[in-house]
């Protein structure tokens, strides 16, 4: 528990820092909602599957040992607004997307265009961190426990990341062009505070992609409604 509530804390930390920066420039409305997933989508089963029969597992032994804690709903959610105009500076603060346990954590990372994401090492054997996407393409080579690689990321996108020792590890970096998007809590819970008034393509992604896309509309002063299922 006690690393999901660090993750949690971080999640909490950077998303009030950039909705912040956002509400200052307008009061605007808002948009909350919960998300409830009911099926299984086996991203976890997958990745402990493709661990197990990796011969760089920790210590060197083979193990399906479950993933301690398993994604949490933060890790692997994201709702995020588009086409909003307006020009934002990306955050001071650096996030992070750690390689530990034999996997990236979190699954998926949504960050302002412009911003610096940190790659921590903090597993007890080398990966190699190296994504191909036309977004954003880099490979930070091999590097061990302890050390940690960063990455500016200029263009909005969808980077898909990989490690070349762990071929089962993945992770989604969502490079967005506004502050307006949020991960929810542990319950499913999520807000997106400061929107300016208008009409907009709210998306709700999910793991590896994006589950749905739905037109709502801002008001003034005005809480916006919308739940997600999965």
């Amino acid at each position: 528990m006690k690393h999901r509530y660090l993750n949690c804390r971080f999640f909490a930390g950077i998303f009030f820092l950039a909705l912040s920066t956002a509400s200052a420039q307008g009061k605007g409305g808002e948009i909350k909602g919960k998300i409830t997933v009911s099926r299984d989508d086996d991203l976890t089963g997958s990745i402990i599957r493709g661990r197990s029969l990796h011969r760089y597992e920790t210590g060197g032994a083979k193990s399906d040992k479950p993933l301690d804690p398993p994604y949490a709903l933060p890790e692997k959610a994201v709702i995020y607004i588009e086409a909003v105009g307006g020009n934002y500076d990306p955050p001071a603060a650096h996030p992070a997307l750690d390689q530990r346990d034999m996997v990236f954590r979190p699954l998926v990372l949504p960050i302002l265009v412009g911003t610096t994401v940190d790659f921590p090492n903090s597993d007890p054997l080398f990966h190699n961190v190296f994504s191909l996407s036309q977004a954003r393409e880099f490979d930070l080579g091999r590097y061990p426990k302890g050390e940690k690689k960063s990455v500016v990321f200029n263009k909005p996108g969808i980077v898909s990341v990989y490690c070349e020792i762990h071929s089962y590890m993945f992770a989604t970096i969502l490079v967005l062009e506004n502050p307006f998007f949020t991960v929810p809590d542990d319950d499913g819970n999520f807000t997106i505070a400061g929107i300016p008034a208008g009409t907009y393509q709210l998306n709700f992604w999910y793991g590896r992609k994006k589950a749905e896309t739905r037109t709502v509309t801002v008001t003034e002063h005005q809480t916006t409604t919308e739940n997600f299922s999965y």
